[in-house]
């Protein structure tokens, strides 16, 4: 596991290097959100400790998102760079044909609350996410259209690996839940999630 989470920051830093910006949060801006706005493709939003409450969407922005656990592997990070949406609707989204270089990764994703994919939500999009712990996220009804309380994937190839997916609710799905999708899911700890049905 740690030879691949290496690898994949590896490559993730050396596809950054190539003509690309670092945007630091909160230096550079004060929200993540801020900061995906400002990139473009290929760029890196590097997020610095602490607990940002914000729902964020990539947009449509090929660009890797992480904590400095990107930079150093350091998996502390994971713990104390807190992506929180406060029961706002999900709290990263993914829904305008990224590929699989939007990546979010290293962060602790908690408290979405949203219809499709409390923590995570994958619409037409092939994002990687990677290293995050996705936890305390929950979707709600109508009944029985509330799907995938920690990652929710429809018609997507997304990359999923490294995470450890807990203590989320669902009506289906509790964990993840993918529908017309092909995603690679390896390398997680999935436990103590709830779904109704």
């Amino acid at each position: 596991m740690r030879k691949y989470i290496l690898c994949l920051i590896s490559a993730l830093l050396a596809a950054s290097s190539i003509s690309a910006t670092i945007i630091h949060i909160p230096a550079d801006y004060p929200t993540i959100q801020q900061g995906i706005d400002a990139s473009y493709d290929g760029d890196t939003v590097l997020v610095k400790p602490g607990t940002y409450v914000e729902n964020i969407n990539f947009n449509g922005h090929n660009i890797a998102v992480g904590s400095m656990f990107l930079t150093t592997g350091d998996t502390t990070y994971i713990l104390s760079t807190i992506i929180d949406g406060d029961s706002a609707g999900s709290v990263v989204t993914f829904e305008s044909g990224e590929d699989s270089t939007a990546v979010i990764i290293g962060f602790t994703i908690r408290n979405g609350y949203a219809l499709l994919g409390g923590g995570v939500s994958c619409h037409s999009s092939d994002p990687t996410i990677s290293n995050n712990y996705i936890t305390n996220n929950s979707t709600h009804g109508p009944y029985p259209q509330d799907l995938g309380g920690g990652i929710y994937c429809f018609n997507s190839n997304s990359y999923i690996a490294g995470n450890i997916i807990s203590d989320n609710t669902a009506c289906y799905g509790g964990g993840i839940y993918c529908d017309s999708s092909s995603s690679i899911i390896c390398n997680n700890i999935i436990m103590h999630n709830f779904a109704t049905y």
